[in-house]
């Protein structure tokens, strides 16, 4: 039953993006209720922002803000700030405090149009972000769907890293890239369009992994950050395994509506369950 209701009997509405957090919680998009919340492992939820009577776009403390399309989100432990990007509004967001209040304030991309626009922040243009990455230098790599690229934003300037066209520096046939995770200094990606798995060596070359199984849409990428990638694979209803880039084993099946989203933290893989109106994990064999 989809809802919007915090606590120990928690409702929500299509959770469909998850990262780590702070008191070994974990954030999650809540994509129909226009916020992101968290959730710990005794399956307490609590509202950080948003809500489904904020639906829109605009900056500001947490109780006049506005959102949409929230589609990814990353956080950045050190200085407690939450990242988000939306696929609708085409824009990068962080939300820190500010005078002891959540503030939220667009730092990429430009709400009133859609495109693809490369340069200082502000002036950049986006098109249907639907992922976020915090690397450990300061720079910010979305997922552009739109424009079928992973892009960087850096010192205030946006970038392209890799795409499926001449502008883009490294190549690949990306169609439709929807989710992205490290697998140590690597990025892996999962494109629900033709159903495939990349590894991005950054400065150097897209690889698209010859897998032992065919995916139905992968949906939802996570990594153990050494090698062993997990899987979303909405199409099938199954969490998936893949290791050395290659073997793949079902670890989970059973009563799965269209999962979104995985993701790896201390051997627990946490599942957005698209369709069930859930966040659930699973403890793995060490």
């Amino acid at each position: 039953e989809a809802g919007f209701v915090d606590g120990k009997n928690p409702q929500m509405d299509k959770p469909i993006r998850m990262t780590t957090y702070k008191d070994n919680a974990v954030l999650f998009v809540d994509f129909n209720n226009n916020a992101v919340r968290s959730v710990n492992r005794d399956g307490v939820v609590k509202t950080i922002f948003g809500s489904p009577e904020k639906k829109g776009y605009r900056d500001g403390f947490a109780d006049e803000a506005l959102f949409a399309g929230l589609h990814g989100v990353a956080y950045d432990k050190m200085n407690d700030i939450i990242y988000t990007v939306s696929a609708s509004n085409n824009v990068i967001c962080k939300t820190s405090n500010r005078d002891g209040k959540l503030f939220t304030e667009t730092i990429a991309g430009n709400q009133k149009e859609k495109g693809f626009r490369d340069g200082p922040a502000k002036s950049a243009l986006f098109n249907s972000l639907h992922q976020i990455l915090l690397g450990e230098k300061g720079e910010i790599y979305v997922l552009d769907i739109g424009n079928a690229k992973v892009r960087m934003l850096k010192n205030g300037i946006v970038s392209t890293i890799a795409g499926v066209d001449s502008l883009s520096p490294l190549r690949s046939d990306f169609k439709y890239p929807i989710d992205m995770s490290f697998d140590g200094k690597d990025i892996v990606i999962c494109d629900a369009g033709n159903a495939s798995i990349y590894r991005l060596i950054l400065n150097k070359e897209v690889v698209k992994l010859n897998i032992d199984t065919k995916l139905e849409m992968p949906h939802g990428i996570s990594s153990d950050n050494n090698g062993t990638l997990f899987i979303a694979d909405m199409g099938s209803n199954k969490i998936l395994k893949i290791e050395s880039d290659r073997k793949v084993t079902v670890i989970e099946d059973a009563n799965l509506n269209k999962p979104a989203a995985v993701l790896f933290d201390n051997n627990t893989l946490w599942i957005a369950d698209l369709y069930n109106h859930q966040i659930k994990y699973k403890e793995l064999k060490k």
